[in-house]
C-alpha cells in the first residue's frame, strides 16, 4: 500500500479480501505491507472498517465475517493471535473474545488486526487461515518488494497506488503468483 493509493478503496478492497470467508480461503489477504507515510492513517481506517463489520451466522445476509470451520481451527487461530502478542507485535484489534448473541457456541473470531510486525515474527512469516490483519511498515517501495518477495508464501500479491511506474515495477519484480493492481 503506497502513500499515492486511494486510500478509502485500498482499505475497502482489504477488508473485503482479508475478512471475506472469515480468511479461510487461499487467496485471503493475509500481510498488509505499508508505506510509513501512511500507516497510521491506514491502520486506523481498517480497525474503523473491521468494527463496523457484521459479524454472525454465515446464511444471515447482513454477515459480512461468519464462523470458522469448527473448535479446533477456532483454537489454531486464537492460539496464533496470542504467539502474535508473544512476539511483541501491535495488537489493534483483538477479535478472540467476539459472541454472537443467539450462536454464543459457534467459532468466531472477529477481525483482528497487529501492526509493527517485523521480521523474524512467525505471524508475519506463515498464514494463518483466519481473519487475522499482519500489518508489516516499510520506507519505500523497494523496501515493500524486498520485504514481500522474502517470505517463501505467495499465491498473489497487489499492490494500491495510482503511479504507473510503480504498478509496473510491481507486476515485474513481484514473487506472487497471481498480481493485482488496486484490487
Amino acid at each position: 500500500v503506497l502513500d499515492d493509493c486511494d486510500l478509502e478503496s485500498a482499505t475497502n478492497a482489504i477488508v473485503n479480501s482479508t475478512y471475506g470467508c472469515a480468511g479461510m480461503r487461499c487467496m485471503a489477504l493475509p500481510v498488509i505491507v505499508v508505506q510509513e507515510s501512511i500507516a497510521d492513517r491506514f491502520v486506523a481506517l481498517l480497525k474503523k472498517k473491521a468494527l463496523e463489520m457484521k459479524i454472525g451466522c454465515a446464511y444471515d445476509p447482513e454477515t459480512r465475517l461468519g464462523p470458522l470451520v469448527n473448535a479446533k481451527h477456532k483454537q489454531s487461530v486464537c492460539d496464533w493471535i496470542q504467539k502474535g502478542v508473544d512476539e511483541g507485535a501491535e495488537l489493534v484489534l483483538d477479535g478472540r473474545n467476539t459472541v454472537v448473541p443467539g450462536f454464543e457456541n459457534g467459532y468466531f473470531v472477529g477481525p483482528t488486526i497487529f501492526d509493527h510486525v517485523k521480521p523474524g515474527m512467525t505471524i508475519g512469516e506463515r498464514e494463518i487461515f483466519g481473519p487475522v490483519t499482519v500489518i508489516k511498515r516499510v520506507k519505500n517501495f523497494d523496501e515493500g518488494i524486498a520485504v514481500m518477495n522474502a517470505n517463501p508464501f505467495a499465491n498473489g500479491s497487489a499492490i494500491f497506488t495510482q503511479n504507473g511506474y510503480y504498478a509496473r515495477q510491481f507486476e515485474m519484480q513481484t514473487d506472487g503468483g497471481m498480481v493485482g493492481i488496486n484490487v
